[in-house]
């Protein structure tokens, strides 16, 4: 039998590209024999522009779920026919997982990374798909039973994403200012922030209030003069904001594993979350602060919790957990144990 050969499947989304974010990461601190790029095809994938473009597009969906065809997965099936035991990582499955088992030898297994929630999998028929994964990992932890009941094995795990806490750590700075932060994209609710930010600036003159995120989250900001949406900066600039905020303030329409919650743990960021599907896998709650999506209890947390000193023992919480290097280390030992 062939020796165990780790084959990596993934891309870095283009938000992630340059910048210490985002799962592509672990290739970085796992040692992968074989590297499948697949960010040409993503890319791809987003311009359909011509009538028989879009038609092509419809038949590809039908036959891989993909508007074109996953040329990737044809490197898969050659280091599948060649190879008796080699372990397939897809790190962004939603975005890349095509059934390839009948094609490729039986010691062969395949391993998926899943970042969406039970229902998008639900939504999408992907049930079948999900079946033929030997190993599926969750990021988040509350789902386990729901993927299990679905796969009808007990090959769910939970493995944490990881953060370069040698970049994202607590710094030296002479006083914390008055500033309510929010950071990020993904399953956030800005609609209802924008409630939270209002009410607060009503109540406090001496706080401001400052986004980061994509420049189509600001159509649900009503403007103000201390309010300061910010969409495209360095990480520097972002790890900057992260320790001069008193309070990060995350309105989550689910509660999961996203980047910004661990950047600022990690910085040791006071941290107050609002979400009514809260999924503690990650923080326990002793860390951070966390309510439903009420306004008028948020506002009361957040007014009652501006701090100017950091949340040390959380930010050595997630360097001891999250660090790439033990997220690396924990989901090489689960692939290899297979």
């Amino acid at each position: 039998m062939d020796t165990k050969k780790l084959v990596y499947i993934g891309f870095a989304f283009s938000h992630h590209k340059g910048t210490h974010a985002g799962y592509h990461h672990i290739k970085d601190y796992l040692q992968y024999d074989y590297v499948i790029d697949c960010e040409s095809f993503v890319q791809k994938c987003q311009y359909r522009n011509s009538i028989f473009s879009r038609i092509w597009s419809f038949i590809m969906r039908k036959m891989f779920g993909y508007p074109i065809f996953p040329y990737y997965i044809l490197k898969c099936i050659l280091l599948g026919i060649l190879h008796d035991n080699n372990v397939f990582h897809f790190i962004y499955t939603e975005n890349t997982y095509v059934n390839f088992r009948r094609f490729i030898r039986k010691g062969n297994k395949i391993v998926c990374t899943i970042h969406q929630p039970v229902e998008w999998f639900v939504r999408y028929k992907w049930e079948k798909k999900l079946r033929s994964i030997d190993r599926i990992i969750l990021v988040g932890e509350s789902e386990i039973d729901q993927f299990r009941a679905i796969t009808g094995k007990y090959n769910v795990v939970f493995i944490p994403h990881g953060i370069d806490t040698s970049f994202y750590c607590p710094k030296e700075i002479s006083k914390k200012e008055k500033m309510l932060l929010t950071v990020g994209n993904w399953l956030r609710d800005y609609g209802f922030a924008n409630q939270v930010y209002h009410r607060l600036l009503s109540e406090d003159s001496e706080l401001y209030v400052v986004i980061v995120s994509s420049v189509s989250n600001k159509a649900f900001i009503t403007p103000h003069e201390r309010i300061s949406f910010l969409s495209g900066i360095s990480d520097e600039e972002l790890h900057n904001l992260y320790i001069r905020s008193s309070v990060l303030y995350l309105p989550l329409i689910r509660y999961t594993a996203n980047n910004s919650l661990l950047e600022a743990a990690a910085c040791g960021c006071n941290i107050v979350i609002s979400s009514d599907f809260p999924d503690n896998s990650y923080i326990p709650s002793d860390y951070l602060l966390l309510c439903p999506m009420d306004v008028d209890c948020v506002v009361d947390l957040i007014k009652r919790n501006y701090q100017y000193g950091f949340n040390t023992s959380l930010a050595r919480y997630v360097d001891k957990h999250y660090s790439w290097e033990t997220i690396g280390r924990d989901t090489k030992s689960l692939i290899m144990s297979l």
